[in-house]
């Protein structure tokens, strides 16, 4: 019930709201940062993903050879 008090306490003096970094960095990385994070993600994924559907395809076209 504490953040349906009136005045809301996301509003009040002091609080997280007036906290926060400026509108382009709210995630408080900068840009090298946050395109090593996004690569250290994806990239690992891509590979997994794309290894995976070469070896499927790979024993597809094993199969449609042997009979």
């Amino acid at each position: 019930m504490f953040f349906l008090s009136i005045p809301q306490a996301w509003h009040l003096v002091g609080t997280w709201s007036e906290q926060l970094p400026n509108e382009s960095n709210l995630i408080g990385m900068g840009q090298t940062e946050l395109m090593m994070t996004l690569h250290s993600i994806f990239v690992p994924l891509l590979l997994v993903i794309s290894y995976y559907i070469f070896n499927r395809l790979n024993k597809n076209e094993s199969k449609k050879i042997k009979g």
